[in-house]
């Protein structure tokens, strides 16, 4: 595994050019007051088309290097990696998403620095930062004032946030997939302020964790992707102090084209997973988590799959939504049958008009898929029809 240095100088080589090698791999309804997180109705989808875009880096929308993009209400949430920032977006009229707040800041008090992994529970915010080693915690009750709350990490022993790329809270515990740590790490957050080291496991052998890019909760499971291992492992985390290795499928190419897994998304009984090298989104059947059983896949360069760099997965209903760096890209899927999905529609282009260079993360809410995209500092939001 390379050094943390390594990998921080080489993600200022691919905000430059992308196009040529990309090798970090690197995840609602809502009252006036309190947002939750919720699994939008599956929509039928014949084709993706732009909608509206907001872009820039620096000041004032903060976007360089747009790593993931969260959904809650009317509001989009986008953490930032170069621009170590978390950016608040009123989405109200998708063709004009307006900024709300932005917040940047490496090191205290923020620890944005890198800013990676997003997720959305109640009235906050959870940012994981790949180069502060950090989750950082923000009352977002009212976007146009978010407040830290609070923070934890470091690297290695007692917390294993050693390059935290990715973040999931389920109820009052919130998991992260910590990339140079090779670790799944949990934190107690029932008390914002104080998050709190729960426990953690990792490792480059079994349990597989190197490179652990991505994590997803499932029924007393996390499922993680990671890039380095090129494998999908679970845990079982029914004692958080004590998370238990049950399982890995894992290998590049034929038959689980795994090569450097960036995102899984677990729905129902089945694990999807996008892999950047191998070009691929895989599908596992995991009705039983200790044996996951590969189903079918679909890889590709170029037309008609664009999934060069596959770097994040959203599944609403029978439709997976995956985004691809190095094609600039947002693809959708028909994964009705697991064992055949098939490409629906595709759109992509850097810069304008869609603005998807380096596209890093995608989630879907409310017919519209929303795509933060690394290289052009960018939100797009694309309707669904």
């Amino acid at each position: 595994m390379k050094s943390k240095t390594y990998w921080i100088i080489l993600i200022v080589v691919v905000a430059v050019v992308l196009a040529a090698v990309l090798a970090f791999p690197g995840r609602f309804s809502q009252k006036k007051a309190e947002k939750s997180v919720i699994t939008p109705k599956p929509v039928k989808v014949t084709k993706v088309q732009l909608a509206g875009v907001i872009h820039g880096a620096g000041a004032p929308n903060y976007l360089a290097g747009a790593s993931s993009v969260k959904i809650a209400g009317k509001y989009a949430y986008v953490a930032s990696f170069v621009d170590n920032a978390l950016s608040i977006f009123d989405i109200s009229n998708p063709a004009k998403p307006v900024l709300v707040k932005a917040i940047s800041g490496a090191g205290a008090p923020y620890y944005l620095g890198g800013a990676s992994g997003l997720y959305i529970a109640g009235n906050y915010a959870y940012v994981a930062s790949y180069v502060d080693d950090a989750l950082s915690i923000f009352d977002i009750s009212n976007p146009a004032d978010p407040k830290i709350v609070g923070t934890i990490s470091g690297a290695g022993a007692p917390n294993y946030l050693d390059g935290a790329n990715s973040v999931m809270v389920v109820g009052k515990t919130a998991y992260v997939a910590a990339f140079d740590d090779k670790a799944l790490s949990i934190i107690d957050v029932s008390d914002p302020a104080h998050p709190a080291y729960l426990g953690s496991i990792s490792g480059k052998a079994s349990p597989y964790l190197d490179g652990a890019s991505s994590v997803a909760v499932y029924h007393g499971h996390a499922y993680l992707a990671n890039a380095g291992d090129d494998s999908l492992s679970v845990m079982d985390i029914s004692n958080p102090r004590h998370p238990v290795h049950i399982s890995t499928a894992r290998g590049a190419g034929f038959p689980n084209y795994l090569d450097g897994a960036t995102a899984v998304y677990v729905s129902g009984k089945y694990a999807y997973l996008v892999a950047m090298y191998d070009n691929s989104l895989s599908i596992f059947d995991i009705s039983d988590p200790t044996a996951p059983l590969y189903m079918g896949n679909v890889h590709g360069i170029g037309s008609p799959d664009y999934l060069d760099g596959a770097s994040s997965i959203y599944v609403s209903g029978n439709y997976a939504f995956v985004s691809a760096a190095k094609d600039d890209a947002l693809s959708v899927f028909d994964v009705s049958d697991p064992t055949k999905p098939s490409l629906v529609t595709s759109i992509h282009g850097a810069g304008a008009p869609n603005y998807l260079k380096g596209a890093w993360s995608v989630y879907v809410s409310g017919g519209k898929a929303y795509v933060a995209s690394f290289e052009d500092a960018s939100l797009s939001v694309f309707e669904i029809k």
